[in-house]
């Protein structure tokens, strides 16, 4: 069963967008995306974790999984979502 908290984060920030390295506010447990465009990540891992991917995005979109790097080719606006810690359950 799903619970508001399994979509809560603790706060937003501005990122700091990099080619070589990652943001230091960082890594962030999503993103929202303030005004449209193209958006250039890297991911924290899994298969993609070290290659960058670009995902077209529309405002008010979240990305709900983990990012360490937004690269200078992103054309979006974006904020780090950062959370202290995964909620599950009640």
């Amino acid at each position: 069963m799903s619970n508001v908290a399994a979509a809560t984060y603790d706060y937003a920030v501005a990122i700091t967008e990099s080619d070589t390295v990652d943001d230091p506010a960082g890594p962030f447990a999503g993103l929202y995306v303030s005004a449209a465009g193209n958006l250039v990540c890297d991911n924290l891992s899994g298969p993609q974790g070290s290659n960058q991917i670009t995902v077209v995005v529309v405002a008010g979109t979240y990305i709900r999984w983990p990012i360490k790097r937004i690269r200078t080719a992103t054309s979006a606006t974006v904020f780090g979502l950062v959370a202290g810690n995964v909620r599950q359950g009640t």
